[in-house]
C-alpha cells in the first residue's frame, strides 16, 4: 500500500506559561507510532473536503443536471483516500483499544477521529440512490461510531481533563457537526425520526460548546500559529445545520431556514476578518481544514439560491461552484508540490 502520509511536525496546543503539563502518555508516544497514526487520521481532512465538494456539486444537480457526475467522482475519490488512510491508522495500531484510547485522549488531536464516520456517514448517503437498504446498514454503523466517539470524548472533557485553554472550534466537529452530518443523511435515508433525533443533538451540543468555544477564543491567550485555521470550522456548525433542516423539510427554506443562513453569512464575514490571522508561513496538510468549510457552505447556499428562486440564480451557483472547485484544487495542487519537495533528497 502507498503510504501517502506526510510527517510534518506536531505543533503542541499546551499554552506557555499556563502549569499544565502533557500527559505522559503523550508525550512518550508523541515521536512514535501515535505520530504516525494522529497524521493518518489528520489527513482525512482531505477525504471530508472532497466529499463536501461532492455534496455541493450534487446540491447544484436540480440546476445542472451534468453536476451529478461530477459529484460521483469525488464522493468516489472521497472513498478511496478514506479506506487508504484508515487502513494504515490500523496498520499502525489503530485496531488496539489501548492505543485508541490514548488517541482519543490527545488534548491537541482527539477531536479528528470523529473524521471517520462522518466521511462514512456522507459515503452512504451519497450513494443510496442506487439501492437504499446497503447504504442503510452503513449508515446505522457509521452513526453509531460518531456517536461512541463524541460520548467519549465527551465524557472525557468533562471530567476536567481538557482545561479550557485548549479549546478550539475543531472540537466542535464531533460533537456537533457530526450529529448534523447525520440528520441530513438520514433525511436522504428516508429515516424522519432518525434525522430529528440527531438534529436535535447537534443543536444543543453546538449552542452549548459553541458557547464555551467562543468565550474562549475570547477571554483566553491567542491560539497557536499552527492552530489557527481551525478557527474556519466555525463554519461548519450552521451550514451542516442548515443543511439537516431543509433535507428534513424536503428542500424548503422557512423562518428557520433562514436563521442558519443568516448565522452562516456572519460567520464567513467573521472568518474574511479573520484571514489575515490565518495566514501561514508555508504550506503543510493542515491547511486542508480550509477544505470542508468551503465545501459545506457551498452546499447550503447553493441550496438557499435553489429554494428562493434568485434572479441570476444558475450564473451564481456556477461561480459558487467554482470557486470551492477552484479552492480544492489548489490545495490539491499544494498538497503535491509540498510532498514533491520533501521527497527531494538533501
Amino acid at each position: 500500500m502507498i503510504d501517502i502520509v506526510d510527517t510534518t511536525e506536531h505543533t503542541s496546543t499546551t499554552p506557555r506559561g499556563s502549569g499544565r503539563r502533557p500527559p505522559t502518555d503523550t508525550v512518550s508516544d508523541v515521536n512514535g507510532r501515535h505520530a504516525a497514526r494522529a497524521a493518518r487520521i489528520g489527513l482525512l481532512s482531505v477525504s471530508l473536503g472532497t466529499a463536501g465538494l461532492g455534496g455541493a456539486w450534487q446540491a447544484a444537480a436540480t440546476t445542472f443536471p451534468p453536476a451529478l457526475q461530477v459529484s460521483d467522482a469525488l464522493s468516489t475519490v472521497s472513498g478511496l483516500i478514506w479506506l487508504v488512510l484508515l487502513a494504515q491508522y490500523l496498520r499502525h495500531g489503530g485496531a488496539r483499544w489501548r492505543n485508541l484510547r490514548h488517541d482519543l485522549r490527545h488534548p491537541g488531536q482527539g477531536f479528528t477521529l470523529g473524521y471517520v464516520p462522518i466521511i462514512g456517514m456522507l459515503s452512504a448517503g451519497h450513494f443510496s440512490r442506487f439501492g437504499i437498504t446497503g447504504p442503510r446498514w452503513a449508515y446505522a454503523v457509521f452513526v453509531t461510531v460518531a456517536a461512541l466517539i463524541a460520548a467519549r470524548l465527551l465524557a472525557h472533557w468533562l471530567t476536567g481533563a481538557l482545561s479550557a485553554t485548549l479549546l478550539h472550534p475543531g472540537y466542535l466537529l464531533p460533537v456537533s457537526s457530526a450529529p448534523f452530518v447525520a440528520s441530513a443523511v438520514a433525511s436522504t435515508l428516508r429515516l424522519p425520526g432518525v434525522a430529528d433525533a440527531t438534529f436535535a443533538v447537534g443543536l444543543l451540543y453546538w449552542l452549548a460548546f459553541g458557547s464555551v468555544i467562543l468565550g474562549s477564543l475570547v477571554t483566553n491567550a491567542p491560539l497557536p500559529g499552527p492552530a489557527r485555521p481551525a478557527l474556519t470550522v466555525l463554519t461548519i456548525p450552521p451550514a451542516t445545520g442548515g443543511i439537516a433542516w431543509t433535507a428534513a423539510h424536503k428542500g424548503v427554506f422557512d423562518a428557520v431556514s433562514y436563521g442558519f443562513a443568516g448565522i452562516l453569512l456572519f460567520t464567513v464575514l467573521l472568518v474574511a476578518f479573520l484571514l489575515p490571522e490565518l495566514r501561514q508561513p508555508a504550506f503543510h496538510p493542515g491547511l486542508w481544514i480550509f477544505s470542508f468549510p468551503i465545501a459545506a457552505s457551498t452546499n447550503f447556499v447553493i441550496r438557499w439560491i435553489h429554494a428562493s428562486a434568485l434572479p441570476g440564480g444558475p450564473a451564481i451557483t456556477r461561480i459558487l461552484l467554482a470557486g470551492a472547485t477552484i479552492a480544492l484544487g489548489l490545495l490539491a495542487a499544494a498538497t503535491l508540490h509540498h510532498r514533491a519537495r520533501r521527497a527531494r533528497p538533501s
